[in-house]
């Protein structure tokens, strides 16, 4: 399986070096929290999004995987795609027939295609509009609904690539953790303490909590259960 991941948003506008800076952390940081469910994992960087694939199929091992990345600092969200060589417009109707063909009958539907590099001599609007008229045409759907569709064909071609799209979850978003400064913070175990912690870790800054037992062993394993949660 592939996942395309898409970092947050502010990261995308910092000067080169940050943000090759930010990517590799991100990177590293994926690596780090998916190893033990697949050892193989492999995780490459572009400066808008990372390729993260795995050989993984067990559905309950894919499941752990989208948890852990939906709560990793960095994410803005991340993408479950098929990916094949981007040929013409009719193999990509094929293969938008062949992943969403038998979601179509009977619905309302809608077209979303993005397209990245300068190597097409297309539009993504062109390319959107004939996978849909012949969608329409050809599988069944009832009409097309760009605003409120019952089923979304989603794909993205990137240079020579194609990708379709069957999933999108999303992130935490902010910095990759670890990327800023470490900072040490005073945790009482209640709201603000525990707030103003996860608000620093979304801005990239390496968390480590300080604790005054002042309320016994009961306040103590509350607060090492809330800063296990965070962690």
């Amino acid at each position: 399986m592939k996942l395309i991941v898409k970092p947050f948003a502010e990261i995308t506008i910092k000067s080169r070096p940050v943000r090759k800076q930010f990517i590799r952390q991100l990177a590293k940081n994926i690596r780090a929290v998916l190893k033990d469910l697949d050892p193989a994992l492999s995780v490459e960087g572009e400066w808008d999004n990372l390729d993260v694939i795995t050989t993984v199929q067990e559905r309950r091992v894919l499941t752990e995987m989208f948890e852990r990345l939906r709560n990793l600092p960095g994410i803005a969200h991340f993408l479950e795609v098929h990916e094949y060589p981007y040929v013409d417009f009719d193999d990509v109707f094929e293969k938008c027939r062949e992943h969403y063909g038998d979601q179509l009958p009977g619905k309302q539907f809608a077209v979303r295609c993005k397209r990245a590099g300068n190597t097409h001599d297309f539009t993504s609007v062109e390319l959107a509009s004939h996978v849909g008229s012949r969608l329409r045409r050809e599988c069944g759907a009832s009409g097309i609904d760009l605003k409120h569709p019952e089923v979304e064909v989603r794909f993205e071609v990137r240079y020579d690539r194609l990708l379709i799209i069957h999933a999108q979850h999303e992130g935490l978003g902010g910095y990759p953790l670890g990327s800023v400064e470490q900072v040490v913070v005073l945790m009482s175990g209640g709201f603000d303490s525990t707030v103003a912690a996860y608000q620093m870790m979304r801005r990239g800054m390496l968390s480590h909590f300080c604790f005054f037992n002042l309320g016994g062993r009961a306040h103590e394993l509350g607060v090492m259960e809330v800063a296990h949660y965070l962690w």
